[in-house]
């Protein structure tokens, strides 16, 4: 006995083929959105390592000229301590017979890729450098050799690398 199918029931093949078509858009759809949020985690995971990787160079390269202050100022013939006019003063000192270099080269902020801000310190000269970046750091903890404009820090501009001749 053959089923008969009556005009107003639409169980045919053709039917049911439309219905799996919708289930597999679905799908796709959840595939796609499922793949958005795993790309979306990437770059959020990917943005907050390079951040820790520049401020771990902003703390190295500030250091380097804190450094380079202190052998400056600690190096003065005669023991007339002073600090560096500018910072150009690093690279090339000539207050001594032979000329001295603290530094081989001005480095840049990691943060902005621009000159740092040089510190002006009491009795005059530059005694320390600081980054021009807004930015929030990412370090609870602050580095050994940072100042603080103010506590807590919440923009790298408030880490100072200074020497005060201590």
């Amino acid at each position: 006995m053959a089923q008969r199918s009556s005009p107003g029931s639409r169980a045919g093949p053709r039917h049911r083929r439309r219905r799996q078509q919708g289930v597999g858009y679905l799908f796709m759809l959840l595939a796609v959105f499922l793949l958005s949020l795993g790309v979306g985690k990437a770059m959020d995971v990917y943005s907050a390592s390079a951040q820790r990787e520049r401020e771990a160079e902003l703390v190295h390269v500030a250091s380097l000229y804190r450094e380079a202050i202190k052998d400056y100022y600690l190096s003065a013939p005669s023991g007339q301590r002073r600090y560096p006019v500018q910072l150009e003063d690093l690279l090339k000192d000539s207050r001594h017979l032979v000329t001295r270099r603290y530094l081989r080269q001005l480095y840049r902020d990691p943060m902005t890729a621009k000159a740092f801000t040089p510190l002006l310190a009491p009795q005059g000269g530059i005694w320390g450098v600081a980054s021009t970046s807004s930015g929030q750091p990412i370090r609870s903890v602050v580095p050994a050799g940072i100042t603080l404009k103010q506590s807590p820090a919440q923009h790298y501009s408030d880490w100072q690398f200074v020497y005060d001749g201590t």
